[in-house]
């Protein structure tokens, strides 16, 4: 008799999840999605926006065990749905009933057969998407995008952490084959030959950073790649961590409003318990309490850590006389301060001011921060006044570019007399103040049509969390450059984000010698804070560069007569 394999403590209680575990070490690296309503979920959210996709043609790369393809499938009803697992012989038993059933829409492409699975020419060859292949050329400017077509991907490779992939412009597969999608956008190859076409992408929780950062400081490349021809938006995501980098907390807090009145516009509804955890308090407490609980909280600096809740309950606990705060005393605290060898304090109370040391420590960084920030909020305002008041004469202005200039000035000393920390954080804290706008912030996730949709842990197969990311073509994703041009960009946003927090000026010496003087010139947007630049470039960093300010550096640097080769 077989015997049956014990279910790993880490096995959820999804069946779908304990037939994967009895085929472990068959299977391969890769995460699985095993929860129903997690599906359920995420397809309710997507209901307005996926509406024009009923009876379109679906090309499914990696559908794996097909929860998801299931029920995207009941969902849209399509035409064709092309299913395309390099690992049949693997997730057959889960495949082979949707390929078999009576007038099933489901069509196996043997992926070792096609040249290449991101490339739509190779299934019209095969003859896999016979109505896309009698699309003419006019798809190619639907104004949605080929809305006949859309891609669905598993790219969530059960990676282990490796020191090579912290590389500022090294990219694991699911963004490479993001990047890649996103740049067939420019020329209409690979899967957009009939049109724009849109893409669903399943990835590790940690690989969509990247692609949608939260913060300027994890902003590359690859999301501005995303954010020149495609809306990216974060379907399921799993909550921020008490270790990840964040902004302050009341730019979140903005950011989570404009998005809840988006969701009150569009009629959408997340489960609250579905929510990441400023959003869920945002809707159960309302905007005054969250408030109030962020003003005056460490959790304004940099988001809260594990050591707040930690000190929060043993304030409460002082306070309601669970904790004593001397060994064999009244329990709370005592105010009359205790004599040196009198008695000894508690564990706790040792604890908790170590906690409170620690707090107060880190508001007074804060206050420090703070108050050289002010000042580049001021120079900041002026400039925009100046560049924004075109009714001054040339005296009036001339005094007032006089006045900023030696502002600026004195700014730039006070930041030599700090310390490296201290200056790191004014930048960290500078910057993401100057991207976040509202409506017209940098960051693609302040621009979310709702909140992400927040998964249990236990609803994938390995247990660890993934991501549905949603790239949606622009209306306008055709490349303005020439090819030239573009080679230029490339080369550009792969120096710059070599060094993200270089100034913009810093950046292009280190890139060719002299770039600096030959470039910025020809880019007037630079020094237009109305475009995203600044008058004071050696406070322009790479990481807060719009989109349009890197593809004009990339027509100057064409036109550099003197470029390197």
């Amino acid at each position: 008799m077989q015997r049956v394999p014990k279910l790993s403590k880490q096995a959820s209680t999804y069946p779908l999840s304990q037939q994967l575990y009895r085929k472990k070490g068959s299977l391969p690296e890769r995460i699985q999605i095993v929860s129903p309503e997690l599906c359920d979920d995420a397809l309710i959210r997507l209901e307005s926006s996926l509406k024009s996709y009923a009876g379109c043609d679906i090309i499914d790369i990696n559908p794996g065990t097909g929860l998801w393809s299931t029920k995207v499938h009941e969902r849209l009803k399509p035409r064709r749905h092309i299913l395309v697992e390099p690992r049949f012989d693997a997730y057959s038993q889960f495949l082979r009933p949707l390929l078999d059933a009576p007038g099933s829409r489901y069509t196996r492409a043997d992926a070792s057969s096609l040249g290449d699975r991101w490339n739509l020419g190779d299934y019209l060859e095969k003859g896999l998407l016979p109505e896309q292949a009698h699309l003419g050329e006019a798809a190619l400017d639907f104004p949605e995008g080929n809305t006949t077509l859309l891609i669905l991907a598993n790219m969530s490779q059960n990676r282990r952490n490796n020191a090579n992939w912290l590389s500022a412009n090294k990219l694991i597969h699911s963004q490479f084959k993001a990047l890649e999608f996103i740049r067939a956008l420019e020329t209409r190859s690979g899967f957009h030959t009939k049109g724009p076409v849109r893409m669903l992408m399943w990835m590790t929780d940690q690989d969509k950073t990247n692609i949608l950062p939260r913060t300027t400081s994890s902003r590359r490349r690859l999301s501005v790649y995303s954010e020149m021809f495609c809306d990216v938006e974060e379907i399921v995501g799993d909550a921020l961590g008490p270790h990840a980098t964040r902004r302050e907390a009341y730019i979140d807090l903005q950011s989570s409003l404009l998005t809840a009145e988006r969701m009150r516009k569009n009629g959408i509804i997340v489960p609250i318990n579905r929510m990441d955890e400023l959003p869920r308090k945002l809707r159960s407490n309302g905007l005054d309490a969250v408030y109030e609980s962020i003003r005056y909280s460490d959790s304004a600096i940099h988001g809260e850590r594990t050591w707040h809740k930690e000190l929060q309950n043993m304030r409460e606990g002082f306070a309601n006389g669970s904790y004593s705060q001397f060994v064999g005393g009244p329990p709370g605290f005592v105010e009359k301060k205790r004599r040196s060898g009198d008695i000894a304090l508690t564990p706790e109370y040792k604890k908790f001011r170590l906690l409170a040391r620690t707090e107060q420590n880190q508001r007074n960084k804060k206050s420090a921060v703070d108050q050289i920030l002010e000042q580049d909020a001021q120079i900041r305002a002026i400039q925009l006044a100046i560049t924004s008041n075109e009714h001054l004469d040339d005296v009036a202005h001339g005094k007032r570019v006089q006045a900023l200039d030696e502002r600026i000035e004195r700014y730039r000393k006070l930041l030599a007399e700090q310390p490296l920390v201290r200056l790191n954080s004014v930048h960290f804290f500078a910057d993401d103040r100057a991207a976040w706008s509202g409506d017209s912030s940098l960051l693609s996730w302040d621009h979310r049509n709702a909140e992400p949709i927040v998964p249990r842990v236990n609803e994938f197969h390995v247990p660890k969390p993934m991501a549905l990311i949603d790239f949606r073509p622009k209306a306008s994703s055709a490349n303005a450059l020439t090819n030239i041009q573009q080679k230029y960009l490339d080369s550009i946003l792969l120096g710059f984000f070599a060094t993200p927090s270089f100034s913009v000026a810093a950046a292009l010496d280190a890139m060719a010698p002299g770039a600096a003087d030959a470039i910025i010139p020809n880019v007037p947007s630079l020094r237009d804070p109305r475009r995203g630049g600044r008058m004071d470039l050696d406070q322009l960093r790479v990481r807060v560069l719009t989109s349009e300010i890197l593809q004009e550096m990339a027509v100057a640097w064409d036109g550099w007569l003197f470029k390197p080769a």
